[in-house]
């Protein structure tokens, strides 16, 4: 019991930190994309944006974007991959300390 536990703590653990993985991934490549200055009209890009404004709305607002040279910085994409980073690190510690508890009762 205790190491089918452990394996459920790390599966758990594998997952969260796969679905923020791919949610930073996501907010890279729009760094990328918005650096670069990519094209809207392009599918990608429209739907990588589309996905990505879903999951930044939390942030929006919080900061205006930052022009350098012709270049375009978010500081709100930026801002969300922080946030999520950390409640990605928050939720797996949640879940090692709760698994955890249960492995030693």
């Amino acid at each position: 019991m205790l190491v089918r536990m452990q394996n459920g703590e790390a599966v758990m653990t594998s997952l969260v930190s796969t679905i923020i993985g791919i949610i930073e991934t996501g907010f890279f490549l729009r760094l990328l994309l918005e650096f670069f200055g990519a094209s809207a009209s392009s599918e990608f890009v429209a739907w990588l944006y589309a996905v990505t404004d879903r999951l930044a709305t939390p942030f929006a607002g919080a900061f205006q974007n930052v022009s350098v040279g012709g270049f375009s910085l978010n500081l709100t994409i930026i801002f969300a991959m922080l946030a999520y980073s950390v409640i990605g690190w928050l939720f797996m510690s949640l879940l090692s300390f709760t698994l955890g508890s249960l492995n030693r009762a």
